[in-house]
C-alpha cells in the first residue's frame, strides 16, 4: 500500500525495512523525542517489528522524499484501522536535513489526509513531550489542540478533529503543492 501527495511517498513497511527502522528508532535525536528513551535492543525490536507487521491495529510506513527514505510515519487505534474512530499518530524524521523544515509536514498531511476522507476516522491523537517546543508547533500547525496529560507531567496530550485540521492547513497545503 502507498500513500502519494503532498511531495511525498508512504510506503507501508515491509520485512525488508526492519534493520533501518531499527536503526532510525535508535538515532539519539529520534530517542530523545519518545516516551521510551531507552535504547531498543536488536532482539526486542525484531520482535516488535514481526507483531506489528501482522497487527491490523496499526501501520507503518516509510517516509520516501524524491526516492529517499526519510522517517517514518504510523497510526495505531484500539481496532482495526479500517474501522477506527479514533487512532493515534506518530511521526519521527531521521534525516536530520528534513527536521524543521516544510517538507517535514507532507506525510503528517498525506497520512491525515487518508485517514479522515479515505477511512473516516474522527478524531486523531498522540502524546507530545513537553519540552519538545518545535512538535507542539508542528502539531498546533496542523490543527491540534493541546491538553495537560492525565497521568504525566512531562507529556502534553494533542487532538486533532476533521474540522480542526482542515481549518487549519489550507495554506500548509498550497505551500507543498506547488512542487
Amino acid at each position: 500500500m502507498h500513500i502519494a501527495n503532498y511531495a511525498v511517498t508512504l510506503k507501508r513497511v515491509t520485512e525488508q525495512d526492519c534493520e533501518r527502522v531499527w536503526q532510525w528508532r535508535n538515532m539519539p535525536h529520534v530517542r530523545l523525542q519518545m516516551t521510551n528513551q531507552q535504547s531498543i535492543p536488536w532482539d526486542d525490536h525484531q520482535i516488535w517489528f514481526k507483531n506489528m507487521l501482522v497487527d491490523n491495529c496499526q501501520r507503518h510506513f516509510v517516509i520516501y522524499y524524491k526516492e529517499q527514505p526519510i522517517g517514518v510515519i504510523n497510526v495505531k487505534s484500539d481496532q482495526p484501522i479500517e474501522n477506527a474512530n479514533r487512532a493515534e499518530i506518530g511521526i519521527y524524521i531521521s534525516d536530520t536535513h528534513f527536521l524543521g523544515n516544510l517538507i517535514a509536514f507532507a506525510p503528517s498531511l498525506a497520512l491525515i489526509d487518508y485517514l479522515f476522507n479515505e477511512l473516516n476516522v474522527k478524531e486523531l491523537y498522540s502524546e507530545v513531550r513537553r519540552e519538545n517546543t518545535a512538535a507542539i508547533r508542528y502539531n498546533q500547525q496542523l490543527g491540534y489542540q493541546l491538553a495537560d496529560h492525565p497521568t504525566n507531567q512531562a507529556l502534553v496530550s494533542i487532538s486533532l478533529t476533521h474540522d480542526d485540521y482542515f481549518h487549519a492547513t489550507p495554506k500548509l497545503k498550497s505551500f507543498l503543492n506547488r512542487g
